[in-house]
């Protein structure tokens, strides 16, 4: 691959970082682009070892250890709505509002 590996590097994917002199182990969990290209600038990573999650420049990640399998696990997926979520449960018809008053049907 042509240029830096870390703009290959995606969410789900298990990364080797470097920052301060160390170097540990983490899961990518989000990834953020630039102000003028969608190019990796930063990214939140999950440590494997403690579970810290912390947020590191782009290129402080030296290789992709184990980019996300293709095939969808559940994990690290965009969350849905659900049915029940749409449903009206009738609670609002029951609350009053700020001042007391009873909420007529609307």
């Amino acid at each position: 691959m042509d240029g830096p590996r870390f703009l290959a590097v995606r969410v789900g994917d298990l990364v080797a970082v470097q920052a301060s002199g160390d170097w540990w182990v983490g899961l990518v969990i989000h990834a953020e682009g630039g102000a003028r290209c969608s190019a990796n600038s930063l990214f939140q990573i999950a440590c494997v070892d403690s579970g810290v999650i912390r947020t590191v420049n782009a290129d402080a990640v030296i290789d992709i250890l184990s980019p996300r399998s293709t095939a969808a696990s559940g994990t690290l997926e965009p969350a849905h709505n659900h049915r029940h979520q749409a449903e009206r449960t009738g609670q609002r018809e029951q609350e009053s509002d700020r001042h007391g008053a009873s909420r007529q049907g609307r």
